[in-house]
């Protein structure tokens, strides 16, 4: 299913952004370095890799099967008015807490408000949650990537963890950030290739395309409904999503520790507010997935294929990439879903090491620990928690 060609363009994706992240990662002399970058980052690069971070490689797959299932439309992007106003109050409220003093987390300030137990045991909620959350991630990548690439579902869930491993341990945050920067410009352009690909696939192009989605009610994007049961409604995006997005953008130190990264508050609340564009990488997914849907309108799955999609509908996107697009933009694409996966580990992988040193490490084990010590027990637990969550998708197969 894979060309030598398209091998190329991964392994260029894999070697360039490796060497940006080396390149830039900065003086790693303390885990001060190596968990806030020193506090030197740009609001931009710290803005662009928040949005790296946000899109997973289940949004990148999935968005698009939302549109292409049967009776489904845009009214996922209701939940961008959520996001949208937490970011507001995470930048006027949160941001400026964070930055009375130098903590290193949210759960430092949680300490110095409220005391060491409160903020141990909200950062062990954090950690726990992390594990979970992020194995599910990787496994749900891996399967895609099995299907896409022909690797077994072991071999797709050690390439996963193995770049995100070598990411974050070469320059900790100031890596992951910059190689996220890189990765936020894959993801795009791995949106838009196919979109093009699509639209110039279509007899009459965009006409097409919208005729299609308009025919079948997939532009619809708000839905006022009071049913419970209905997964995206106005009165959800409105009244629930402001709450969780101010949680994840605020208190999950995945996107927190991004914050405490920028040069003071001002740049800090910069970088959250423009975050806000990426809520425009959903929008550009749902697109792709209206394409999806008038191409195989028109030019029907192979009755193997229609099986495959038929028992998981967000296989249609990978189906899609495995038996129509050509040699060497396929590659890209993998590479797109690739970064996704690597964006959300190495975040995490630098969000649990230094919870777990700073919280519990330092604390217990060596109070008396100098900055030479910390520095490469951090990078420990770095390969620690990698092989942990690597663990942790593969049992999600059993």
């Amino acid at each position: 299913m894979f060309s030598v060609w398209d091998w190329l363009v991964v392994g260029a994706y894999v070697a360039i952004t490796t060497l940006i992240g080396h390149r830039l990662k900065g003086r790693q002399a303390s885990t001060r370095d190596f968990f806030l970058g020193g506090r030197q980052l740009p609001w931009y690069a710290v803005s662009a890799s928040t949005i790296a971070t946000t899109i997973s490689a289940v949004t990148f797959i999935g968005v698009p099967a939302l549109v292409c299932a049967s009776g489904c439309n845009f009214t996922y992007l209701q939940l961008a008015i959520g996001g949208i106003i937490a970011r507001i109050v995470v930048a006027r409220f949160l941001v400026p807490l964070y930055y009375e003093k130098e903590f290193y987390s949210p759960y430092d300030y949680m300490t110095d408000r409220l005391g060491a137990v409160v903020g141990r045991v909200t950062a062990g909620m954090f950690i726990l949650g992390g594990i979970l959350g992020q194995g599910v991630r990787v496994y749900a990548t891996a399967l895609v990537l099995e299907v896409v690439t022909g690797w077994s579902l072991a071999q797709s869930i050690a390439v996963i963890a193995a770049f995100s491993i070598l990411w974050t341990w070469m320059g900790g945050i100031a890596a992951v950030i910059w190689t996220d920067v890189v990765q936020f410009f894959v993801l795009v352009g791995g949106g838009i290739a196919p979109l093009l690909f699509v639209v110039d696939a279509l007899p009459e192009g965009w006409a097409t395309l919208t005729t299609a989605g308009e025919g079948a009610g997939k532009f619809q994007v708000f839905d006022f409904a009071n049913d419970p049961q209905v997964a995206f409604t106005f009165w959800a995006a409105l009244l629930a999503m402001p709450f969780q997005n101010v949680a994840v953008y605020g208190t999950d130190h995945l996107f927190a520790q991004r914050l405490l990264c920028c040069r003071n508050q001002r740049e800090a609340q910069k970088a959250v507010l423009w975050s806000t564009l990426g809520e425009l990488v959903p929008v550009l997914m749902l697109t792709v997935g209206a394409g999806l849907f008038a191409f195989y309108e028109l030019n029907p799955l192979t009755t193997d294929l229609a099986s495959l999609v038929g028992e998981r509908v967000d296989r249609i996107f990978p189906v899609f990439i495995v038996s129509e697009i050509p040699v060497g933009l396929k590659g890209l694409l993998i590479a797109g879903i690739l970064s996704a996966a690597i964006s959300s580990l190495d975040s995490i992988l630098a969000a649990l090491s230094q919870i777990s040193l700073t919280m519990f490490y330092q604390p217990f084990i060596r109070p008396d620990a100098g900055e030479s010590h910390l520095l490469k027990v951090s990078r420990m637990l770095v390969i620690v928690w990698g092989i942990v969550l690597a663990f942790m998708a593969w049992q999600f197969s059993a």
